[in-house]
């Protein structure tokens, strides 16, 4: 069995230093996400699961997941990239993601159920990290006519608009906090080579431009 999990079920906040798959969120911990507390449990009981019923089980935790979508529904990474395009904001707090490519995410699925000695493991999908500043510069190098942001939102500011906007509330604790993580597994397991994230982000932005969402 190949289950899709997240890097949400990996990273600890509460560690530093380079993240692996022997690393798990803190499901308990009193600044877990929803999202990653869903995320680590699903994970943990798909585990619990399989080693109760003898099953081989194999998941793989991708990041920030970027690329051409296979049609207009597409995740949230991607609408992320589409906001950037559309400029709607004169800046961008500096938030870090572990970006990987949707085709990588995908070939690592099938090289899953091809390679017998991938089961009992997780696999970390990351090509590498991208802050949301870094994605605005990438992207306008690509696109010098459109408006999009590339400069720091101040901390100071991101703390005064949270007091009124539940969205900034809910990334400050993220702000300039990064979790690398190591694909080093899924390199000497599988013999990945990743697309790089700034290759991963242009595609993003290509297929949204060429399907005219921005």
């Amino acid at each position: 069995m190949v289950l899709t999990s997240s890097t949400a079920a990996v990273a600890d906040s509460g560690k530093t230093g380079v993240q692996d798959e022997t690393d798990w969120c803190d499901a308990d911990a009193a600044d877990t996400s929803a999202y990653s507390k869903s995320k680590t449990l699903a994970e943990r009981a798909a585990w619990d699961f399989c080693a109760a019923e003898g099953l081989a089980l194999t998941t793989i935790n991708p990041g920030f997941v970027m690329g051409s979508p296979l049609d207009r529904h597409y995740g949230s990474s991607v609408g992320v990239i589409k906001r950037i395009l559309r400029g709607k904001d004169p800046m961008m707090p500096n938030l870090s993601f572990p970006v990987v490519d949707v085709r990588d995410v995908a070939e690592m699925h099938l090289r899953a159920v091809q390679r017998p000695d991938t089961a009992g493991k997780r696999f970390l999908a990351v090509a590498g990290m991208l802050t949301m500043p870094e994605m605005g510069r990438v992207l306008k190098l690509a696109y010098p006519a459109r408006r999009i942001p590339t400069r720091v939102a101040p901390y100071p500011i991101l703390r005064l608009l949270a007091l009124f906007d539940p969205q900034i509330r809910a990334i400050l604790p993220s702000v300039g906090v990064a979790h690398p993580m190591s694909n080093a597994r899924a390199r000497a397991d599988m013999s990945m080579n990743f697309i790089s994230p700034e290759g991963a982000l242009r595609a993003t932005a290509a297929w949204l431009i060429a399907a005219k969402e921005v």
